[in-house]
């Protein structure tokens, strides 16, 4: 298992970023409230609480273990071998995945210190910049079991595979970019734009890969 890890400069980021999102959280725990923000509405608004201590642990689980452990658990895929023909891609799809991770802990840590932070907001954003930043490196994923656009399709074939996530790259960077702008709109226009952002990075790639499928049957 070990001989497939190498430690890069992404792990010695995931390592700092989620210590510091993890420092920040317990040097303010004892200011913070009781609870603190679980989840956010489609508005940016607070619909979940979590005591501040479940809040933390799943913080640093996700921003800081499930990162680094992720280099492990592609050993149980069937298409392990794969990931060798996409390793940099994979380590960036990591740190981007810790970044957001680190990212939503501090926010929920701020907006307890902050009633008025606006925090929920800012969470569409980072998510905007995950999605643009997976968009970016979609491309260079081949196929597996656990990372991409899983499909009926797509799993059947890696020529539909290789296509579909080409195609799906341009489409979550696109859908990115308009979660980023929802941030910072009005209610009614940003809940529009979340909602097509969201179809076009999952509904328009799903279909996108069952039309290819038919494509090279005819």
């Amino acid at each position: 298992m070990m001989k497939d890890f190498k430690w890069k400069w992404q792990d010695t980021l995931i390592v700092i970023f989620g210590m510091l999102a993890l420092g920040y959280a317990l040097a303010n725990y004892s200011r913070l409230p009781d609870l603190l923000p679980a989840q956010f509405s489609i508005t940016g608004e607070v619909n979940r609480y979590w005591p501040k201590s479940s809040i933390i642990i799943q913080g640093a689980f996700l921003g800081l273990i499930l990162p680094l452990a992720m280099q492990f658990i592609r050993r149980a895929d069937p298409k392990k071998d794969n990931y060798r023909k996409f390793e940099a891609a994979y380590k960036m799809i990591r740190l981007a995945i810790a970044v957001m991770m680190d990212a939503m802990l501090v926010l929920a840590v701020a907006k307890g210190l902050n009633p008025d932070f606006a925090a929920g907001k800012l969470a569409i954003a980072v998510i905007g910049v995950l999605f643009i930043a997976l968009g970016n490196y979609m491309p260079q994923i081949k196929d597996n079991y656990f990372t991409g656009i899983k499909t009926p399709w797509t799993l059947a074939s890696p020529e539909v595979w290789r296509k579909t996530h080409r195609f799906s790259g341009y489409m979550w960077v696109a859908s990115g970019v308009l979660l980023m702008l929802a941030a910072f709109l009005p209610a009614t226009l940003s809940i529009s734009l979340i909602i097509t952002a969201l179809l076009i990075a999952v509904i328009v790639p799903y279909v996108y890969s069952w039309l290819i499928s038919q494509r090279m049957k005819a």
